[in-house]
């Protein structure tokens, strides 16, 4: 779903895609479809037809329509990523946990630019930061067995060197997400795997 009450003001603000099968086809191209999503959603008519609570720095006088505990970072961190495009998104069901991958503008312009076929580490300017975040699930009020992001955990920065390498690493994590020091080692192995996460490409 992707809000733009302007762009899809005949559709109730909403623009719908859904995929199917492990292939991620995109499916659906007329209005037939946009009735079935809207006809699916309309239970949640009352909060903007949206099941899930997205996250959302803006200001609301609803906690049923955002999910505001789980968007708050500190300001004490050095950049607020929520601010910044979301690359790609996983879950980790043993440690019930699920991160986003955040670019700023100058990271998502190399993301952007990147083979979709490569795995290879992203080489991008200098000023490029990618920023992992991380939360503690809890219970979707609103989706019967969903899961959605709840206090955040970790925020993993990792920023471009004067030549273009993701190579400076910074970790926040615990209660307040101060800054933690890791060992050389595993902040070279945190500093690989962010960098390599695949981008999510839609279609």
């Amino acid at each position: 779903m992707v809000k733009d009450a302007r762009l899809y003001k005949h559709f109730e603000g909403w623009g719908w895609g859904r995929w199917r099968g492990t292939g991620l086809k995109p499916y659906g191209t007329d209005s037939r479809f946009v009735n079935e999503c809207t006809g699916c959603h309309l239970p949640m008519r009352g909060d903007d037809f949206v099941y899930t609570l997205p996250m959302t720095v803006a200001k609301t006088g609803s906690n049923e329509v955002t999910n505001n505990k789980a968007a708050a970072l500190p300001q004490s961190l050095p950049y607020q990523p929520l601010d910044w495009n979301v690359i790609t998104i996983y879950v980790d069901p043993r440690s019930h946990t699920m991160a986003a991958l955040y670019g700023n503008d100058a990271a998502m312009r190399a993301v952007r630019a990147r083979s979709k076929d490569s795995s290879e580490s992203t080489v991008a300017p200098p000023g490029s930061v990618l920023a992992l975040v991380t939360w503690a699930q809890r219970e979707d009020p609103h989706w019967f067995g969903g899961r959605i992001p709840d206090t955040p955990k970790s925020v993993e920065f990792v920023q471009a060197d004067a030549s273009g390498n993701l190579t400076s690493y910074r970790c926040y994590d615990g209660p307040g997400l101060n800054e933690h020091i890791l060992p050389a080692d595993v902040a070279e192995k945190q500093t690989k795997f962010v960098s390599t996460l695949a981008p999510t490409w839609l279609p």
